[in-house]
């Protein structure tokens, strides 16, 4: 009898069946596959996430050193004694002298390895020029865009300041607290980025801001024209004044090439 059109014809040869089974050990071999894949590309992420990780913690521990002074001008780094010191493979720490090469921190050369950069005066000079045009940017903007829990927070650094000006170490370390504040407050991660990183790699060059006398007291003065411009919303004014904080009367210029001629010697 003519099995109707359309109707499907039920597996009953022994091909048939064999042919099924097929297919079902195909599908499971295929997820199988999946999963070791999927576990796989687990396994690499977390190695990937986990080598950037360390390639920021080693990169993040070389700049401090240079910023301290502890790696001077032209110091050799090794490494072999940096990968033995994080105990990793060479691999992140190349990965992070080149990061750190490409923000200008080190100098990277063939066959002579990674070394501290080494600016001249002039170069010393030039970057501050440009340091000191993007801080009064960041004032600039800070007047329109700084949030009031970040003026609150601005206020209080530098009234917590005023106690310290007798003290030229603690008293530095609120002026960068301070200054930072003025780059968070610009909203602007770019500005921000590049300001710190002028301000990290001319630190080397002024070890000592607040050494010579009326300088904190000059400065303390300064932050609190700068503040009540910003706080006004008078974002011209707060430019103005940062920038006659940075480069009153040349002092700084000076400042920065007695502080090179001292490095070089």
């Amino acid at each position: 009898m003519a099995r109707p059109q359309g109707e499907s014809r039920a597996p009953s040869s022994s091909h048939d069946v064999r042919s099924i089974q097929g297919c079902k050990k195909t599908a499971i071999c295929s997820l199988t596959d999946s999963r070791r894949f999927y576990n796989w590309l687990v396994i690499m992420l977390r190695a990937a996430l986990d080598r950037s990780n360390r390639t920021d913690e080693i990169a993040k521990w070389i700049r401090s050193e240079i910023e301290s002074g502890s790696l001077p001008p032209g110091s050799r780094l090794e490494e072999r004694e940096l990968a033995e010191k994080f105990q990793v493979s060479k691999t992140p720490v190349r990965e992070a002298l080149i990061q750190l090469a490409s923000r200008g921190f080190i100098e990277l050369r063939q066959r002579k390895g990674a070394t501290v950069s080494v600016l001249s005066a002039e170069q010393v000079i030039a970057m501050f020029e440009v340091m000191t045009e993007l801080e009064g940017m960041a004032v600039k903007l800070c007047a329109t865009r700084m949030s009031l829990e970040l003026r609150k927070s601005l206020m209080d650094v530098h009234s917590r300041s005023e106690g310290f000006l007798d003290d030229p170490i603690k008293y530095d370390e609120l002026n960068i607290e301070l200054h930072e504040l003025f780059y968070r407050g610009a909203c602007n991660e770019y500005l921000e980025s590049n300001i710190k990183d002028l301000r990290a790699r001319l630190r080397i060059y002024r070890r000592f801001p607040f050494q010579r006398a009326g300088r904190i007291r000059r400065s303390f003065e300064d932050h609190q024209a700068i503040i009540t411009a910003i706080m006004r919303g008078d974002g011209e004014a707060a430019k103005n004044a940062m920038h006659d904080h940075l480069t009153t009367g040349g002092r700084i210029f000076a400042d920065l090439v007695a502080e090179l001629r001292f490095i070089a010697n």
